[in-house]
């Protein structure tokens, strides 16, 4: 890991940071203060960016290369475009970190550290907390969808392997096969519809009875 530049010294590379979609999302009056709270690292491969079970408070925005994001020991994604966020929850307050992210290239990213806008005049503050939220719900809203998607996506592969053992157990008597297939498309259907509420904004939701740039 080595640091690149850091807070005002970012200032001078602001034309290569203005397309990137998170930094773009502050426009020009804010841009700056955002690169005031941020540092630009140069990880190199395997280096270890984020680790699992720590609590952090920087989200790191990706200006090149490639992380690969680990959840006990299994790799579960990969990023490689130019402005992909990873580790955004911890701009919402400490949080403990849910996976590990590993760069698997040379990889630049930009470190920001969102408590440092606390220092900013209390209108200044507050407008660069509410475009920062704004975007935050953006990428996860993102996330949510494909997440359903593929939901959606593995409940019918299954449906369809599950009619094929369903003409198995007819002839074979392992009517066990069909049950416990059942289980896990419920289940896959389940998950589906509590991901899509998530999306939706309070109005869109059904209402529920009353119960008890450019590389550097």
């Amino acid at each position: 890991m080595q640091i690149y530049k850091s807070g005002p010294d970012l200032g001078e590379m602001t034309d290569k940071f203005r397309q990137i979609p998170f930094l773009k999302a502050f426009g020009d009056r804010y841009l700056q203060e955002i690169l005031n709270a941020s540092r630009m690292i140069i990880y190199e491969p395997d280096d270890l960016i984020i680790p699992e079970g720590a609590f952090g408070d920087r989200l790191y925005v990706l200006i090149s290369g490639r992380v690969r994001v680990v959840k006990q020991k299994n790799p579960v994604a990969s990023l490689d475009q130019v402005g992909d966020l990873f580790g955004e929850l911890a701009a919402l307050g400490d949080e403990t970190r849910t996976a590990s992210v590993f760069a698997t290239t040379t990889t630049w990213c930009l470190e920001f550290n969102s408590g440092l806008l606390k220092k900013l005049p209390a209108t200044d503050r507050d407008a660069c907390y509410a475009l920062l939220y704004r975007h935050i719900a953006e990428v996860v809203a993102g996330r949510l969808k494909k997440t359903t998607d593929e939901l959606v996506l593995a409940a019918r592969e299954l449906e369809v392997t599950r009619r094929k053992l369903a003409e198995l157990r007819r002839n074979s008597g392992r009517e066990s096969w069909d049950d416990e297939l059942d289980l896990a498309i419920n289940q896959l259907r389940r998950t589906k519809e509590k991901l899509a509420l998530l999306g939706r904004t309070p109005a869109e939701a059904p209402t529920q009875p009353d119960t008890p740039p450019e590389s550097p």
